[in-house]
């Protein structure tokens, strides 16, 4: 396998990581709202806090019980997209045998945006401490988004 064979392979594996460790994130968040509706009990332990976590930021405005379930709700639609956007850009890529272009910047606009929208949420609940890897993530998809486009292939 040639140089260029490499870089496709290092790039599909980007794509790979970025799906595979999205849909984990999505399973830990999914257990974790089974686990606050009572579906899952407390000892579960493959789940986040990220219900916690939200239900706390949105306390500081003394939302209703709704908002932080009607929120996380939102954010594991949003990252189940993001994940099935993914992983379609990467099997599109492994049956085309080059990066399919139209999936990957779906999946890194959805997920982008995900990132994006959490910042601005953490600034507005004042969740300084969690910003700081929201934009940890955030760069390294831009990053790897980049990355995709310079690296030959």
């Amino acid at each position: 396998m040639g140089l260029l064979g490499h870089a496709l392979t290092l790039k599909v594996g980007l794509l790979f990581f970025w799906t595979t460790w999205l849909a984990i994130v999505f399973l830990t968040n999914l257990c974790s709202g089974l686990k606050a509706l009572g579906v899952l009990p407390d000892t579960w332990k493959f789940a986040s806090q990220n219900f916690r976590a939200v239900a706390g930021a949105t306390a500081v405005y003394h939302a209703p019980r709704w908002v932080p379930a009607l929120l996380f709700t939102g954010v594991i639609v949003w990252q189940l997209v993001a994940v099935l956007f993914f992983g379609w850009a990467f099997v599109s890529s492994v049956q085309a045998g080059r990066l399919a272009w139209a999936p990957i910047h779906a999946a890194f606009a959805t997920a982008l945006a995900l990132w994006a929208a959490f910042m601005v949420t953490d600034e507005i609940c004042k969740q300084y401490d969690t910003q700081s890897s929201h934009v940890s993530l955030f760069t390294a998809q831009l990053l790897t988004l980049v990355s995709l486009h310079l690296l030959p292939s």
